[in-house]
């Protein structure tokens, strides 16, 4: 298997535990870090697809960004772009207070949230299992 691919398919296996982990977390009642690793694990899913099509400069944490880097491959990921787009928003208030006046991200997250991330991520996940493997 040329390097490129098998790379690609180590990042998808990191993708699938990281929405496990959010799942794990969602169900320890840690919505924040649920939320946040729902955003990794899509993120690393999408930069799976980049790296297994030869992709050599995958960089950014942005599911737009990173979902129109791979529009460039396959024109499909313009269908899940929006919602990959939606857990852009979980990268940095999830973590840091000081993107939460008055608050911490501990405290700011319910299980709707985290339930809503997961099933996002999920759908980025399955989308480019379907195209890796």
């Amino acid at each position: 298997m040329p390097e490129h691919k098998s790379e690609g398919l180590r990042w998808l296996r990191q993708a699938e535990q990281d929405l496990d982990d959010a799942e794990f977390l969602r169900d320890g009642q840690r919505f924040n870090l649920s939320c946040f690793l729902s955003q990794q694990a899509a993120e690393k899913a999408v930069k799976a697809y980049l790296y297994h099509r030869g992709a050599e400069d995958v960089w950014g944490h942005s599911l737009a960004d990173l979902c129109e880097d791979a529009k460039l491959f396959e024109l499909f990921f313009d269908t899940v772009k929006s919602e990959a787009r939606q857990l852009d928003k979980y990268y940095e208030i999830t973590r840091y207070p000081s993107f939460l006046p008055g608050g911490i991200p501990s405290e700011a997250f319910e299980r709707v949230d985290s339930d809503r991330a997961i099933e996002l991520a999920m759908v980025v996940v399955q989308f480019v299992r379907e195209r890796v493997q």
